[in-house]
């Protein structure tokens, strides 16, 4: 694959490859579309390794003590994912003039989305789902995104449905990928966005800027860089209205005498009545080690099978915004650290209902950071902003009041912004051809 050359021409240029990104390059390159895809990390097979989630792992503060893990990588963070697949909120879309239902259909044909078999959940899974049952919890299935037909059974990393595969569909398309591309600005003339201009490593501790121009620019870099990228170029009200974050634990314990397997996190859930998520969060064996390590608890490493886990997600409300520097901050509201409480405690009386007889609880973290964008205030139904030709389209605009997983929604988004294009751009030839009629002169 030769590198794109600067100063080229596309049709369209995606800034991020995650689950947006991705698919809008796939969708735009399979209709001709001539596009260029840049990416922050690299592109190469993945590896739940110790190296290989290092290398691609980074951090953003999002709040006091608090960062966001995104992934620097072809596929963005569905290269570790739970791969829970909820169902996108498809009235707060219409609402905002985004129709998003053929999109999903066509979605849901595509990918593989299912509740895991009965016979595919682990122990631990069952030994949950039968407490929180009991506890009279509403536990259900989660659909993931995982093709349980290449699972043989148990945990496979592979068989999680990942937006790489999207990249490499573009690619076999004819569009083209720039790796190791951070980008610096937006270029705008007279109010209207031609390219970008981002610095390309070379080599270790070398790099060169580049600039490449679109008819159309797509900025799909995610929820934390895409306002950070926005600012840069002069789009001064990103973040304006701040942004949600779930603040999240983990209520981790053991029940002598369970044999537990390697499984899928995320399968199963409740949520309770103040909207508070509880989540199965009973992870593969590396994840878990890892864990026991953060935590000061390596001993447990080796008891991996008698452990269950449950992650408490609560609703924070929306607030804090960007700095002039380019940092997030936010305050947690008092609300949602009650609400993390009282789901702290329906998750002790499930896993005590379990059976764990040794229980601690994890520090908070994210349950992620999205909403940094509005859907009505900073983009039009096109997902256009102010800037002509400069759309956005990632979990910057995932909407606080129905949150959700992510990815499918963002499949969607993009399968509707790449509808949108097509249309535009082939009313613009459409256009172009008639002026370029020759007239016949009368006589």
């Amino acid at each position: 694959m030769n590198p794109p050359v600067d100063g080229n021409v596309y049709d369209c240029l995606i800034i991020g490859t995650g689950s947006a990104g991705a698919t809008l390059a796939r969708e735009l390159s399979a209709k001709g579309q001539r596009v260029l895809m840049l990416e922050r990390g690299e592109h190469r097979p993945l590896k739940e390794t110790v190296w290989g989630i290092a290398s691609i792992l980074n951090e953003v503060k999002v709040a006091h003590k608090l960062k966001d893990p995104r992934v620097f990588a072809a596929g963005g963070s569905t290269a570790m994912y739970l791969a829970v697949a909820d169902d996108p909120p498809l009235e707060t879309f219409r609402a905002a003039g985004i129709d998003l239902d053929d999109a999903y259909v066509e979605a849901q044909r595509e990918l593989p989305l299912a509740e895991t078999p009965d016979e595919m959940l682990s122990p631990q899974t069952l030994r949950l789902r039968d407490a929180a049952l009991a506890e009279g919890h509403a536990w259900t299935k989660n659909r993931m995104l995982i093709d349980h037909g290449k699972s043989d059974g148990a945990y496979d990393y592979g068989s999680k449905w990942k937006a790489v595969a999207f990249v490499e569909d573009a690619l076999r398309n004819g569009a083209e990928l720039q790796c190791e591309a951070v980008v610096e600005r937006i270029l705008i003339e007279n109010g209207t966005a031609v390219g970008v201009e981002c610095r390309i490593t070379t080599a270790p501790f070398r790099s060169r800027i580049a600039r490449f121009f679109a008819h159309k620019i797509i900025v799909s870099a995610g929820s934390l860089a895409t306002p950070v990228i926005l600012r840069k170029s002069g789009f001064e009200e990103a973040v304006s209205g701040g942004y949600f974050i779930d603040p999240s634990l983990a209520v981790i314990g053991s029940v002598p005498g369970l044999r537990g397997t390697n499984c899928f996190a995320g399968t199963m859930g409740a949520t309770l009545e103040d909207g508070t998520r509880l989540l199965d969060a009973n992870v593969h064996r590396f994840y878990f080690n890892m864990g026991m390590v953060q935590s000061f608890r390596p001993w447990r490493m080796r008891a991996y099978g008698q452990h269950v886990a449950i992650m408490v997600k609560a609703h924070d409300t929306v607030g804090g915004g960007l700095s002039a520097e380019g940092r997030y901050f936010k305050d947690i509201d008092a609300h949602s650290l009650e609400c993390l409480q009282s789901g702290l405690a329906a998750a002790k009386g499930i896993m005590t209902r379990a059976g764990v007889t040794s229980m601690f609880t994890t520090p908070m973290m994210t349950g992620g950071a999205f909403g940094t964008l509005s859907l009505t205030r900073d983009v039009d139904a096109g997902l256009q902003t102010r800037i002509r030709n400069l759309h956005v389209c990632d979990g910057s605009l995932i909407p606080a009041e129905s949150r959700v997983a992510p990815t499918l929604t963002l499949v969607c988004l993009a399968k509707y912004l790449a509808k949108h294009l097509l249309q535009a751009s082939a009313t613009t030839e459409t256009v172009r051809a008639q002026s370029t009629e020759p007239v016949a002169l009368a006589g």
